[in-house]
C-alpha cells in the first residue's frame, strides 16, 4: 500500500462569475490567482473547470499535501487577495457556492 499520499486533500471550490467579467476572468484574472496559490507550501496541483451548460460557473480542484497546508493557504489568500493586483479577480465573483477540503476515501474504475 502506498502511504506517501495519506494526508493529501482536495480543495473543491465551486463559484459563479459575473457574465460581464467572464472573459477577463478566464483570460487573465484566474491566472494571476493561480500563480499565487501555487506559491504556497504543500501545493500539489491546480485544475480549473468551466460549466458545460453555464459558462459563468467554475470549479477549482486544488490538491494539497495536507489539510493543514490547505487551510494555511486559504488564510493567506484571504489577506493577499485584497491587494490591488487581484482586484479583477475579486470583482468578477457573483457567488461562492462551495469551498471545502476533502480527503480521499475510495476509487473505482
Amino acid at each position: 500500500m502506498n502511504t506517501e499520499n495519506l494526508n493529501e486533500v482536495v480543495e473543491l471550490v465551486v463559484y459563479k462569475i459575473k457574465p460581464e467579467m467572464n472573459s477577463v476572468y478566464v483570460n487573465s484574472a484566474i491566472d494571476k490567482f493561480r500563480k499565487l496559490v501555487m506559491s504556497f507550501d504543500g501545493f500539489i496541483s491546480y485544475e480549473f473547470y468551466q460549466g458545460c451548460r453555464d459558462s459563468n460557473m467554475f470549479m477549482d480542484y486544488v490538491r494539497w499535501s495536507s489539510v493543514e497546508f490547505a487551510e494555511e493557504a486559504a488564510k493567506q489568500v484571504k489577506i493577499l487577495q485584497k491587494a490591488p493586483e487581484y482586484k479583477e479577480y475579486i470583482e468578477a465573483f457573483d457567488s461562492l457556492d462551495i469551498f471545502n477540503h476533502f480527503s480521499h476515501v475510495k476509487t473505482w474504475s
